[in-house]
């Protein structure tokens, strides 16, 4: 019983905290679920990566997508809403969030949406892992990487790109251009495609 009282008042403080983070980030969150969701859907219509997705659905990744950032919590406001570049010190800080994101995230999770708890820890966990390795919690390369962290990487990579004051005055262009760049380098090269073929469709 002590145990799961415990349990349910760290569920309470992680949930409580969430609800603290900057609204600029829970809007950039919903629009990464967006282009998350397009791009899985975008996916499946091309039957590419069917055995990786086979225990996938689209409720799962719009969640996953949802609760990416969760771990922010663990971050301390003065480096979350800083304007100016961040320190090499203040950078390595940010990332734990991706390191203790995943549990954090599931804890967001309803009861009835438990079922869909791997998909969101492995989105929150590693949506900063890149294909050829640099990433991190963990530097996984390649198919190492669960396909829906490398979807949630480039639509969360694309809605800062856009979204973000600081980069490039929110150009569409200069987003595409970059996942372009980076197709193979940070982002999965057939996913990154089909994003481009989802930008291109939507202007």
């Amino acid at each position: 019983m002590m145990q799961r009282l415990k349990q349910n008042n760290v569920q309470e403080i992680f949930k409580r905290l969430y609800l603290n983070l900057p609204k600029e980030l829970y809007i950039h969150q919903g629009l990464t679920a967006k282009y998350a969701c397009v791009l899985f859907v975008k996916m499946c219509s091309a039957r590419m990566y069917v055995q990786e997705a086979r225990e996938l659905t689209i409720e799962a990744v719009r969640l996953g997508a949802l609760y990416h950032d969760a771990g922010k919590i663990l971050i301390p406001g003065e480096i979350l809403c800083k304007k100016a570049p961040l320190t090499q010190k203040e950078w390595s800080i940010t990332h734990c969030h991706a390191e203790f994101g995943g549990d954090i995230a599931v804890c967001m999770l309803k009861e009835e949406q438990k079922k869909y708890e791997n998909t969101v820890w492995a989105m929150a966990e590693y949506h900063h892992e890149f294909w050829d390795g640099s990433g991190y919690p963990d530097g996984l390369r390649r198919e190492e990487i669960p396909l829906e962290a490398r979807i949630c990487c480039i639509a969360d990579s694309y809605d800062k790109m856009v979204n973000d004051a600081g980069n490039h005055n929110g150009s569409k262009e200069y987003a595409c251009a970059e996942i372009a760049k980076n197709a193979g380098a940070r982002f999965d090269p057939l996913l990154a495609g089909l994003f481009l073929e989802c930008i291109k469709e939507e202007s």
